[in-house]
């Protein structure tokens, strides 16, 4: 092709039709330029359909994740709820309200503990750390992506003050009750497995239902327990939010 245009041009020149080889010269430069043009709007198409698939499979990706991350919201609000429900009973059956047809030991490890929220951010945190989270063409998508990891610590810092009273509480009752005694009345697979002895102690951790102190506690970590919830709460909404855009954007 090149040596095509390259005969005509010395044939015009030969011919001394400079008119004719300047406009020829012109229309060379005009089809070059066009051809650089398509080229580039081929470039760009190209470019343009990569990056609309890879967006798709970043959805994807996250969609799965926060899927994932509703289901394990959910779970760990019914656990805590489960949770508060008992320190509830307690707080009934303590002081003035003691009863002897009333049982501790089932419920004892459900009034001292709660559950930890583990979500799944491994795709969402390499998104940021690399700069891409940008590729994502939603700006209300990313907006709300970008407020998820400070909504965690929020519950982190909240999650991590709890425990740390469930260990004063855990302590109390290594000093005044009988976890062998609680974990009698457990179904919990690890502590059936372990097969443990009943207390070589006269202990009724009943008893514990006759302390003020115990009752305080109680009380205490079923409110830790509830502004835990209330994070979590806050933790949902958020990820339902995020779940919404990423079908609208899947499903564009």
């Amino acid at each position: 092709m090149i040596k095509f245009f390259r005969k005509i041009r010395q044939r015009l020149l030969t011919e001394h039709k400079f008119s004719k080889y300047i406009l020829y010269a012109i229309g060379e430069i005009v089809l070059v330029v066009i051809g650089i043009l398509i080229a580039l709007q081929i470039n760009n198409w190209n470019e343009n359909l990569n990056k609309e698939r890879q967006e798709q499979e970043i959805l994807n990706n996250l969609k799965q994740d926060f899927e994932y991350n509703r289901s394990e919201l959910l779970s760990v609000l019914n656990s805590n709820a489960e949770n508060i429900k008992a320190a509830i009973t307690v707080l009934h059956n303590t002081g003035n309200r003691y009863s002897e047809g009333f049982d501790l030991d089932p419920i004892l490890g459900d009034v001292t503990s709660s559950v930890y929220y583990y979500p799944k951010n491994g795709f969402l945190n390499d998104l940021i750390n690399s700069g891409n989270l940008g590729i994502i063409k939603s700006t209300e998508l990313r907006n709300r992506l970008s407020s998820w990891m400070p909504r965690l610590d929020d519950l982190n810092l909240r999650q991590k003050a709890t425990k740390e009273f469930e260990n004063l509480m855990i302590r109390y009752v290594i000093e005044n009750g009988s976890w062998l005694s609680a974990d009698a009345s457990e179904d919990d697979e690890t502590i059936i497995r372990l097969n443990f002895p009943t207390s070589g102690f006269e202990i009724n951790n009943n008893d514990l239902l006759k302390d003020i102190k115990f009752e305080n506690m109680v009380e205490n970590q079923a409110v830790f327990v509830e502004l835990i919830n209330e994070r979590l709460r806050l933790c949902l909404e958020l990820n339902e939010e995020i779940l919404a855009l990423l079908h609208q954007e899947i499903t564009k």
